[in-house]
């Protein structure tokens, strides 16, 4: 058996995203007749789903961070906030996709920075379940005001790192939102 992991995290070492999505597939074709996964719901509760039930979901997020404040927002039906972004359209760019999300969750215009992270999960929502791959990169506002569309974002605002907990913050964004804050303890002049 391959570990993927391993290989994964290799890869991702080198920033290469194709390379982790081939990777990715290769881990679920095959060998995933009557495998259960752990996946959770949008509101954080865990489900054994069969793994064969999964398609693919590329999702990519953005970090607007000024200083010790970072940009997050608040999905109108939990009351933990998350990173602005979401799924990639078929036919759409990573990068058009993050503007595009980033922009419908908080009325604000980003140019795309640097990949920061690369990590997946298991989710299921309303029958449908997605092994997804969520993507992060840093992203610097070009114009705009903060809005919310009630849609996908109830309240959109900014938190000091130091204010952000595993109890505010949804589950899939807290291994992330860590990296940013050890990054500021052991180096406060990066943004």
């Amino acid at each position: 058996m391959v570990d993927y992991s391993t290989k994964i995290d290799k890869v991702k070492n080198q920033r290469h995203l194709p390379d982790i999505i081939a990777i990715m597939n290769q881990s679920l074709t095959g060998r995933n007749s009557g495998r259960k996964v752990t996946a959770y719901d949008i509101f954080g509760h865990r489900h054994q789903k069969n793994l064969a039930d999964f398609k693919f979901r590329i999702s990519v997020y953005g970090i607007l961070q000024t200083g010790t404040k970072i940009l997050l927002q608040r999905h109108p039906l939990i009351r933990w906030f998350g990173l602005p972004g979401g799924g990639l359209e078929l036919g759409e760019t990573i990068t058009a996709c993050l503007k595009r999300e980033f922009y419908e969750e908080t009325g604000i215009l980003t140019t795309v920075g640097k990949l920061i992270d690369i990590s997946q999960d298991f989710f299921t929502h309303d029958g449908k379940c997605a092994h997804s791959i969520l993507v992060f990169y840093r992203v610097e506002k070009i114009s705009g005001e903060l809005t919310t569309n009630h849609e996908d974002s109830a309240e959109v605002k900014y938190f000091d790192l130091s204010e952000l907990t595993e109890n505010n913050v949804q589950r899939i964004f807290w291994p992330i939102v860590k990296k940013l804050k050890l990054i500021k303890v052991n180096h406060p002049s990066s943004g």
